[in-house]
């Protein structure tokens, strides 16, 4: 099969063979890109699940701490219900209420530790992926510009030499073209 523009015109098989190396080189750098788009997607959902993973800790760390509170006030409300005085009762008031505040201190500062600890990975671990995937762009970006430079090159040279041909065509045709004597000036 031969490829024409025009009547007479053949796409050269330079130029072909120039437009096939730069569809290979365009796939290949889609395939590049696609494969890069999946990667990310596969690291970006494996931060998250991280930082899911540590929320749910914290979580359950929160409610355990909640349980062993209000355990520690139905054991309170126990004692005072056994109380035999109301000295009694007060000196139990007053030790739960002194124990609960130093607990629930100790707690905050626990769990304050956790979520800050929680955080910092949590920021340190998207700057980490922010810059990996700011890399991966700019290797993408200059292949792609590569790819682009080359490709043009290879049209600018297909496209000279294409010139040079049709010039030295319509030199030799003009050079051989001879005058028919029958004919009036």
């Amino acid at each position: 099969m031969t490829t024409k523009f025009g009547p007479d015109l053949e796409l050269p098989a330079e130029m072909r063979a120039i437009a096939e190396k730069n569809v290979a080189q365009a796939r290949q750098a889609f395939e590049t890109l696609f494969q890069n788009a999946r990667e990310t997607v596969g690291d970006t959902e494996g931060h998250f699940e991280d930082v899911r993973s540590g929320m749910k800790d914290l979580r359950q760390k929160a409610i355990g701490l909640m349980e062993a509170n209000v355990e520690a006030s139905f054991d309170f409300l126990h004692r005072l219900v056994t109380a035999k005085s109301p000295q009694e009762m007060m000196s139990l008031q007053a030790e739960f209420l002194s124990t609960q505040m130093k607990t629930v201190a100790e707690q905050a500062k626990a769990f304050g530790v956790e979520a800050k600890s929680l955080g910092e990975t949590t920021v340190r671990s998207l700057d980490e992926h922010a810059r990996t995937l700011a890399e991966r762009l700019k290797t993408l970006a200059a292949a792609a510009a590569q790819n682009a430079q080359s490709a043009a090159q290879d049209f600018k040279s297909v496209s000279e030499t294409a010139v040079r041909d049709a010039k030295t065509t319509a030199e030799h045709a003009a050079s051989s073209v001879t005058p028919d004597p029958n004919q009036s000036h």
